[in-house]
């Protein structure tokens, strides 16, 4: 069994709900260490539920705001195994699933025999978000499938292991434009990119700002969270086309709401709502 590091930044103020909040989501016991800031430091075993518990702590520490605590810096750290041993570890668990109709995602280690219709994604997702297995990325690829069309413009905000930009692509985009704050996942998104021979069709940055995107694109995938996609609700309108497709996710059931209200005050009209579990995808198209 292999292990995740899971260390966060805050204050003591918030150090008590931190603590509960990551022991709600499978960390057997914390410990607490420094002053300013607080660091709470718990361990979760590296499965099929990891990524699920890792999105569902960095959400909650966004939420304890809304009740008035100072959380802080509330930076999130994760240490792993070396990575040819967390590749191992995905080995044991994570196979190759059909997302929609169409869509196969395979991990790098696995053969399958595609069928005609078959749209396969060839995956080694490394310490980066994506693999699938999570609902928030099952929504979107569902989501794509639905709503990409032959030959648009894609930008893949927070791309992650780059799952939703080699989906876009080999669904018929003719650019993809991926990016992404974190070193790591923009490297291993990269690699992806690379193990799929879409090279040609999708470029990687790592930045977490939409800034550099000076044209007009067809459609966007954000699947980050509730916050970041309410921040930057203008900006989503600003990089995509009269008409243009939003895909957010990332998103919970409680913030669903407060998510479609900053998307219609920065000009979209929320056109589909999906959910599984807990989580939610938005997909809105930008009004005229």
């Amino acid at each position: 069994m292999r292990w995740a590091d899971i260390a966060v930044a805050t204050t003591s103020q918030a150090q008590d709900a931190v603590s509960n909040l990551m022991i709600e989501n499978g960390c057997g016991g914390v410990a607490i260490q420094g002053e300013a800031p607080v660091v709470v430091n718990c361990f979760l075993p590296v499965n099929d539920q990891i990524e699920q518990r890792l999105l569902r702590i960095q959400t909650r520490i966004k939420e304890l705001s809304t009740f008035g605590l100072d959380v802080g810096p509330g930076e999130i750290t994760i240490k792993y195994a070396e990575e040819k041993d967390w590749a191992e570890a995905w080995k044991q668990f994570y196979h190759t699933i059909k997302v929609g109709r169409r869509i196969v995602i395979k991990p790098a280690w696995e053969e399958y025999e595609p069928s005609r219709d078959d749209v396969v994604v060839e995956l080694e997702p490394g310490m980066a978000f994506g693999t699938g297995l999570h609902a928030t990325t099952r929504l979107c690829l569902e989501a794509l499938e639905a709503h990409l069309r032959p030959g648009w413009n894609v930008v893949d905000f927070g791309t992650g292991s780059g799952i939703l930009a080699m989906a876009a692509a080999k669904l018929g985009a003719s650019l993809v434009i991926a990016f992404d704050a974190d070193e790591t996942a923009a490297r291993v998104a990269r690699q992806n990119v690379q193990r799929n021979d879409l090279e040609e069709f999708i470029e990687v940055h790592q930045t977490d700002k939409l800034d550099f995107i000076t044209d007009q694109v067809d459609l966007v995938t954000a699947n980050i969270i509730s916050e970041t996609i309410m921040t930057n609700a203008d900006a989503l309108a600003r990089v995509l086309r009269t008409g243009g497709v939003l895909i957010a996710s990332g998103i919970t059931e409680n913030k669903s709401l407060d998510v479609e209200q900053s998307l219609r005050n920065a000009g979209f009209d929320i056109t589909d709502t999906l959910s599984e579990e807990e989580w939610v995808a938005l997909v809105a198209r930008r009004a005229g």
